[in-house]
């Protein structure tokens, strides 16, 4: 489940299908001189069983062993006597040893067969082990995972990220919060948000952070403003910029780099808001600074201009933040580890100019 607040802005696996079949070298037993067959232990048996038996006829020869007889185990596992023959015949053929001695009474283990039983339980108790942990994995991906998103970066991640956690993991309930970095940065501090994705070089007090990546930010214009290429920084002082709050990062950003050149914005209106600096530009009220993924629809349909600068790096980091004081969770790592393979995902598709991984 998916929801979306505006907030800011305004079972069990078949291990005998998954498993090879049996068709294996001979190094992984040991015959000793009386002829009883040594199986090594541990990770090393574990691994070369794997290759070489399907759990499925471990269980047979199990079943078989503790009835003590052919015929009550298949009536048990509610297969044909000879069917479970064959399967038993299949094991003996590939270990090359008698398992079962077979009589009138009913069939007991050999003393290879023996030891092939101990170690058949041990595998089988431990695809047991491991098919719980599954199931108490899935389990626990579920509930309720806020993430917030700032304008820019919303654009590349929501979609992709919903999708993929829509299809993979229902169970989770993804409440998602769009707005400005500065707001999110506050509403994870108060523990109001489990994720956010915030405009950060380093790791905001009480919270971790992962670079996502690294992208510039571009002189945005209205249509036919005859921005084209680059643009020297220094043009920003003859025109009417429309910019969001001292504490937005775009904001901080351009405030720095005219800072060190001396040069004075002509400021014009100051906005927190995305879509109102977009619709004024587009009017021709003014021009702002964005970074592409935040103007990309508008600018790929003609509506707004965009220019980078040619005698500077106006660039911002994408980090994904944490908070110490919200406890983590399966489905919120799930969710981080998500978003992250989405960053991934857009940077190696090279559709968003300006943005590259993150130093």
């Amino acid at each position: 489940m998916v929801s979306s607040r505006d907030e800011v802005a305004s079972g069990g696996v078949d291990h005998a299908r998954s498993l090879p079949a049996i068709r294996r070298r001979k190094s992984w037993k040991t015959v000793s001189r009386d002829g009883n067959i040594g199986f090594p232990y541990g990770r090393a048996w574990n691994e070369r069983a794997e290759a070489v038996l399907e759990t499925r006829r471990l269980e047979y020869f199990v079943r078989i062993v503790d009835a003590g007889s052919i015929s009550r185990a298949a009536q048990d596992l509610g297969l044909a006597q000879p069917a479970l023959s064959q399967q038993l015949a299949i094991i003996e053929q590939d270990v090359k040893a008698t398992l079962l001695h077979r009589s009138r009474q009913g069939v007991a283990p050999t003393a290879a067969g023996r030891q092939f039983y101990r170690q058949a339980r041990v595998i089988l108790r431990q695809v047991e082990e491991a098919r719980a942990l599954v199931r108490a994995a899935e389990e626990s991906l579920a509930g309720t995972v806020s993430v917030g998103f700032p304008n820019g970066a919303a654009a590349i991640l929501c979609l992709p990220l919903i999708e993929r956690l829509t299809s993979a993991h229902p169970q989770i309930d993804l409440q998602i919060v769009e707005g400005y970095s500065a707001n999110l940065t506050d509403m994870t501090g108060r523990g109001q948000l489990d994720i956010a994705v915030l405009y950060q070089e380093t790791a905001p007090p009480g919270m971790d952070a992962i670079s996502l990546w690294e992208e510039d930010l571009l002189l945005v214009g209205p249509p036919g403003a005859g921005l084209g290429g680059a643009v020297p920084l220094d043009t920003v002082a003859g025109l009417p910029m429309m910019v969001p709050g001292k504490a937005n990062s775009a904001r901080i950003v351009l405030d720095r780099a005219l800072a060190e050149r001396g040069v004075t914005a002509n400021l014009s209106v100051q906005a927190d808001s995305l879509v109102t600096l977009k619709k004024a530009v587009q009017r021709g009220m003014g021009y702002t600074i964005l970074s592409w993924p935040a103007v990309a629809e508008e600018a790929e349909a003609g509506l707004l201009t965009v220019a980078g600068f040619s005698d500077a790096k106006l660039k911002r980091t994408v980090a994904l933040c944490t908070p110490h004081a919200v406890p983590s969770t399966p489905a919120r790592d799930l969710v981080a580890e998500t978003i992250r393979a989405v960053a991934s995902a857009a940077l190696a598709e090279g559709r968003n100019p300006g943005m590259r991984p993150a130093p």
